[in-house]
């Protein structure tokens, strides 16, 4: 496999308060794609926690870090191409199901980080009179075409320069989002300005106290995700983040992880017998039967009150 230059990484702060100082907690590579041969590293910040990469690729380098091939961009988890993508819809809504139903009609909702547009589409179906929005860095043509023929506006830029409408939205989403941004609290303080009175954001993303992530702490965990991953969050952090940016925390809880299980798996091949090694193609996403495993594995967990890996927060704009 033809593997790309070397990505230009620099050294940076904590996110959360600013601190220079840190220690190590993990090093890997790019397990996933394969796009660097360079090594990463995950740092603790010894001031207040946080969980970041560091040093960090620059900005500049997204199209290294998110190849043609990545799967929000290409069909590989689309509802419509394997049997992966439609379960994956199902949870979403779901997930969003008790939310949606109380937003008022004609509501305006954002979804943030939103790939190929599988989640808008079917709240599309489930509430054809909202106003609907995605916005992510890059929307190839057919994704486009597909989404506005639906009446879904987009918003083609990194959150962090993103130019986002004027008029308040009810629900903005964050789904597997947060962890990737280069300056979380202030895209979160610009979606905050961006949400109504009252109006509600719901984020997803791992979970650094996950279980699992201590049987695979050097560097394997999937949570990891390395290079794109850039700050990571446990309950405590995540919601201290979003009280300073004038957010009220309603629920918190933990959710199945079982996709960051497989990249878990898949690193701890790689990191031991290489990326071509044939056990990398067992603990694949289309792994269906392994990916239920960890499904029901990971709520079990939660029933015995094991935090996972993957956690939802429903804020409220005060």
């Amino acid at each position: 496999m033809q593997v790309t230059a070397q990505i230009r990484s620099m050294p940076t702060a904590c996110s959360g308060c600013g601190s220079q100082t840190s220690t190590i907690v993990a090093t890997g590579r790019d397990y996933i794609y394969h796009g660097t041969e360079d090594n990463f590293r995950y740092v603790r910040c010894d001031g207040c926690g946080h969980f970041y990469l560091n040093p960090r690729p620059d900005i500049s380098q997204l199209s290294l870090m998110y190849p043609a091939n990545y799967g929000t961009f290409s069909n590989r988890f689309q509802g419509r191409a394997n049997l992966l993508g439609r379960i994956k819809t199902i949870v979403n809504r779901k997930r969003l199901k008790g939310v949606v139903a109380h937003l008022p009609s004609g509501g305006r909702v954002l979804d943030v980080g939103c790939g190929n547009g599988e989640l808008l589409i079917a709240l599309r179906q489930a509430r054809p009179d909202l106003e609907l929005f995605g916005l992510d860095w890059h929307f190839p043509v057919e994704t486009r075409n597909s989404l506005e023929s639906q009446g879904i506006g987009l918003i083609e830029a990194p959150l962090e320069a993103a130019e986002l409408p004027t008029q308040p939205f009810d629900f903005i989403i964050m789904l597997q989002l947060i962890e990737h941004l280069w300056e979380p609290e202030e895209s979160l303080r610009r979606l905050v300005r961006a949400l109504a009175n009252d109006g509600r954001l719901l984020i997803e993303t791992p979970n650094t106290d996950g279980w699992d992530r201590r049987l695979f702490a050097g560097g394997a965990w999937g949570g990891y995700y390395f290079p794109r991953h850039l700050n990571l969050y446990s309950f405590e952090r995540l919601a201290e983040l979003l009280h300073r940016v004038g957010l009220a925390v309603e629920s918190q809880r933990n959710l199945p992880a079982p996709l960051i299980w497989i990249y878990s798996l898949q690193g701890a091949v790689q990191a031991r017998f290489g990326w071509k090694s044939s056990l990398t193609k067992i603990f694949g996403v289309k792994n269906i039967p392994l990916i239920a495993a960890f499904a029901f594995l990971d709520i079990a967990a939660i029933a015995m009150r094991f935090k996972t890996s993957n956690q939802q927060a429903i804020s409220r704009k005060v």
